[in-house]
């Protein structure tokens, strides 16, 4: 797949995840979509990231925010559970859902530390 696929396709699933949230009447922010390598760059080196290789530098990771996080505290609060649904919905298109990331599969609880993240799963 050329990454210009790749984005087209990233870009069907999230409208696809947009208009879910909005039936779950959970509305959400897009955050950010594309990132340069030198923003990655300061992500990392101020421990907000974890990767150099992240799926934003090509367009094909979108980091979501709930509405009523910034209604009820103003504060980004990415709790997998709150996250859950939209990230089962995610992965049921084919997406890659960072409320998995870090998940011991030995435990049915989700407990990644990036909730609010969604990419393409290209692996």
């Amino acid at each position: 797949m050329t990454l210009r696929q790749a984005q087209s396709k990233f870009a069907w699933m999230l409208g696809r995840l947009l208009v879910k949230s909005e039936a779950l009447k959970t509305p959400v922010a897009i955050l950010e979509l594309y990132r340069s390598l030198e923003t990655q760059r300061a992500y990392v080196a101020r421990k907000v990231s974890k990767t150099l290789n992240s799926k934003h530098l090509d367009g094909l990771a979108v980091d979501l925010l709930f509405l009523s996080d910034i209604e009820d505290d103003g504060k980004m609060n990415y709790s997998p559970e709150k996250y859950k649904e939209l990230g089962l919905f995610w992965e049921s298109l084919g997406g890659r859902w960072g409320g998995r990331f870090g998940d011991n599969p030995a435990t049915e609880k989700i407990e990644g530390w990036d909730a609010g993240h969604f990419e393409l799963d290209i692996r």
